[in-house]
């Protein structure tokens, strides 16, 4: 199984395990997507399932949360960081776009602000960073009892405060099969860990670290984001170099799930045109159903055939 071991504090263990999974090794550029509190690597699936068959893909368990290992003490940004950081050396990446969502863009901050020179891009989806909660010279986060409140019934009534939370990630029509899912995400973490992330996150700051990001960032945000409002992601795109807002007109707190062709659009466009300065679409090409574009069929149809038939799998194998 693809475990990391990354260390933790002395008075619990000397390492812990880091769960993280690493898709289409052979491709040349790599996202690594940063799941969003509670939940875990599985929030990605869909847009794992699509950027893998171009990109090589990673996802990893924060710790705590998914397979990762709890880890002892006080969890923060910065610790986070620095295991994000472990598995980066280990697997020896470099060009990184860096997708963070809710409290995984808190850790891409971080990371970006230590760790600058193995990044190309920045995607930060309804940040929490970089601060969740409403503070002097702040008045764009959300108000101190809603967090108490969180933190109150992470307490108390955990499996009710999931599925309310749940609902409370779409704003599209999912379907209750959806929100079970992402409920049950947050059943797998360990709640101390989910109690002392929160915790962090009530209190965190990250103001002065945005003026250390100089590299290509993307700002996505939903318009009708309950979880972490809209003003947030105003402030990060207005106080980091260089930064662009996209806003997602029919998207909740999850704008993957809400809006996923655009999603899907926007990030190829980002990865593509602001990182590496490339074309997308490709000149002549036509909007294809549901979403997204392709040759138009003439075109593909009329082009002629060079060489003898042969079929290429997604990552580039060759089948005569």
């Amino acid at each position: 199984m693809p475990f990391l071991g990354v260390a933790t504090p002395v008075s619990l263990t000397s390492r812990a395990l880091l769960y993280y999974e690493d898709r289409s090794v052979e491709q040349a550029r790599t996202i690594l997507f940063l799941h969003d509190w509670p939940l875990n690597r599985q929030e990605w699936a869909y847009p794992v399932a699509l950027f893998s068959r171009g990109y090589r893909t990673i996802t990893v368990d924060l710790p705590g949360f998914g397979r990762s290992d709890q880890p002892g003490g006080l969890i923060s940004y910065e610790g986070m960081a620095r295991d994000v950081g472990a598995l980066v050396t280990v697997l020896d990446l470099s060009n990184l776009i860096l997708v963070g969502a809710g409290m995984g863009a808190g850790v891409a901050v971080t990371f970006a602000a230590r760790f600058p020179r193995t990044l190309a891009g920045l995607v930060l989806i309804g940040a929490t960073s970089p601060r969740w909660m409403q503070g002097p010279g702040f008045p764009q986060g959300v108000p101190r009892h809603y967090l108490e409140s969180l933190l109150d019934d992470a307490q108390t009534c955990w499996p009710d405060l999931l599925a309310r939370y749940a609902v409370s990630l779409f704003h599209t029509d999912v379907g209750e099969p959806t929100r079970r899912w992402f409920a049950n995400m947050g059943l797998e973490a360990s709640l101390y860990a989910a109690q002392q992330t929160l915790i962090h996150l009530r209190d965190a700051d990250q103001r002065d670290d945005l003026a250390n990001l100089h590299l290509p960032t993307a700002v996505f945000h939903g318009v009708h984001d309950q979880v972490v409002p809209l003003g947030i992601g105003e402030y990060l795109a207005e106080n980091i170099d260089g930064a662009s807002l996209v806003r997602f007109e029919r998207s909740g707190h999850c704008v993957w799930i809400d809006e996923p062709f655009r999603f899907n659009k926007e990030l190829t466009g980002f990865i593509e045109e602001r990182v590496f300065g490339n074309t997308v679409p490709p000149p002549g090409v036509e909007r294809a159903p549901g979403g997204g574009e392709r040759l138009p069929y003439k075109t593909i149809a009329t082009r002629p055939r060079r060489g003898p038939p042969r079929i290429e799998g997604d990552v580039g194998q060759v089948y005569e």
